[in-house]
Formats: structure tokens, C-alpha cells, sequence
């Protein structure tokens, strides 16, 4: 009845990274109820125009950081239902 997933990527062009997890939980036959998270991560020093150090200067112009930075994040659910007539 309930079940998870987890999808991880990521994509060595862009230096970036994506997390996926979702939840479900079935109620019966044709009702199901999902919830999930989505995270987007992305090479700090691609990033333009971030201060990550706080130094004041562009670190698209002067790298010296190379950790993941997070770049968005979505929730989400959704709600199945069988409709039956």
C-alpha cells in the first residue's frame, strides 16, 4: 500500500544535480494519494553573479568554490481517484 522512490541525476554538462522523491500510499484499487519533493542543485561557481563566500566579488568571474548550491525546490501531491458509474 505504500511504497517510495527516489531518483538521483545528475548531468555532467551542466554540473548539475537533480533529487526526486516520491511517496505514494494506495488506498484501494483506483484511489491513490501521492506526495513528493523535487530538489535542484547546481556547481556553485556556475552560478551567475553568486557571492557564496561573501568576499563582495562575483564568484562567476573568480571560481573558488566548487560545492552544490541549491537552485530550486517544488512539493507537490496529487490525489487519484477512480470514478466508478
Amino acid at each position: 500500500r505504500l511504497s517510495l522512490r527516489n531518483i538521483v541525476e545528475y548531468n555532467t554538462l551542466q554540473k548539475s544535480t537533480g533529487l526526486n522523491l516520491l511517496a505514494s500510499y494506495r488506498v484501494n484499487a483506483g484511489t491513490v494519494f501521492y506526495i513528493g519533493v523535487d530538489d535542484r542543485f547546481r556547481q556553485a561557481d556556475r552560478i551567475l553573479g553568486e557571492d557564496i563566500d561573501g568576499d563582495g566579488l562575483s564568484d562567476y568571474l573568480f571560481p573558488s568554490i566548487t560545492t552544490m548550491q541549491r537552485t530550486n525546490r517544488a512539493f507537490f501531491t496529487k490525489l487519484q481517484y477512480l470514478f466508478r458509474y
